[in-house]
């Protein structure tokens, strides 16, 4: 009954690229993100039937990114697994993905595979299941803030680290979770988003400072109209205090370079918020009995 943990993962801005065949290692996208010090954890467990049963933070769920993870690594296996999330999914932390790569390292502890197998298959349930675009990618790599130079998962893809390092950040929900599939199905929207998504990652990788990385940030959400007026608005108030603040791509949420004390005297008392930090630590395995 192997349990594992992996780092969450938020993206800043990015651009969907890649083959639209069945080459899932060479998909995924361009962008730039910061690991995070929250994540997920996940033990997976034996069952006596073929039955697979996700609970996430005490619910079952249907969780199609982890239970293709499942069925690539542990194929014809009952299994239960559950799922405890840090911080919420579907608003941009990278938790499906952060999921996904717990799950396929604790599959991996029961199948005798290794981590490369962990990965390949969580980036392509990530895909396949309507997750992220690169986040499985950019969790690979061990730097605090990776940069996805090529789309898919290394070798075929290319993620490098700048050293960012952000000592604090303050995340925060400002409304219900957004849907990547139905963003990026609009092709109008989705064209878009490439064109302004490979724009902002050029000029990023030309000088990846702590500044660009939120001014570009800023300049991806308002230039593809992805943030809502209330992202719009605390991304606002937070820079007229001061701070730096930008929308986590895809979702109702924002991250902000500074304390959670010092965001709350901002923004609503009532906004769900966590504090963590940027992170160069591993997804790993913490028991596998």
């Amino acid at each position: 009954m192997p349990t594992a943990f992996c780092p969450g993962h938020l993206t800043c801005f990015f651009q969907p690229a890649g083959p639209t065949d069945g080459n899932y290692a060479a998909r995924g996208s361009r962008g730039a993100g910061i690991r995070i010090s929250l994540g997920a954890t996940v033990t997976v467990s034996e069952r006596s039937d073929r039955t697979v049963k996700v609970v996430i933070d005490g619910t079952e769920s249907s969780a199609p990114v982890t239970k293709e993870v499942l069925r690539l690594l542990l194929p014809e296996r009952g299994l239960d697994v559950d799922v405890t999330d840090q911080i919420p999914c579907g608003q941009g932390f990278g938790l499906s993905a952060a999921g996904a790569v717990a799950a396929a390292f604790c599959a991996s502890e029961m199948a005798d595979l290794n981590e490369d197998d962990a990965f390949r298959a969580a980036h392509r349930a990530d895909i396949v299941g309507g997750g992220g675009l690169g986040d499985v990618a950019a969790l690979q790599c061990l730097a605090d803030q990776p940069v996805r130079e090529t789309p898919g998962l290394p070798p075929l893809g290319k993620v490098t680290g700048t050293g960012l390092i952000f000592r604090r950040l303050t995340l925060a929900v400002l409304g219900p979770k957004m849907n990547t599939g139905t963003v990026l199905g609009d092709s109008d929207r989705r064209s878009l988003i490439e064109r302004v998504g490979k724009e902002t990652v050029n000029a990023f990788l030309a000088a990846p400072t702590h500044e660009a990385l939120f001014r570009l940030a800023n300049q991806f959400s308002v230039l593809t109209m992805v943030e809502s007026p209330a992202v719009a608005d605390a991304v606002r108030r937070l820079r007229g205090q001061g701070i730096r603040a930008g929308m986590c791509m895809l979702g109702n949420s924002i991250f902000a370079d500074a304390g959670l004390d010092e965001v709350r005297e901002v923004l609503a008392a009532d906004v769900p918020m966590w504090e963590c930090r940027s992170t160069a630590s591993p997804a790993k395995l913490i028991r596998t009995e």
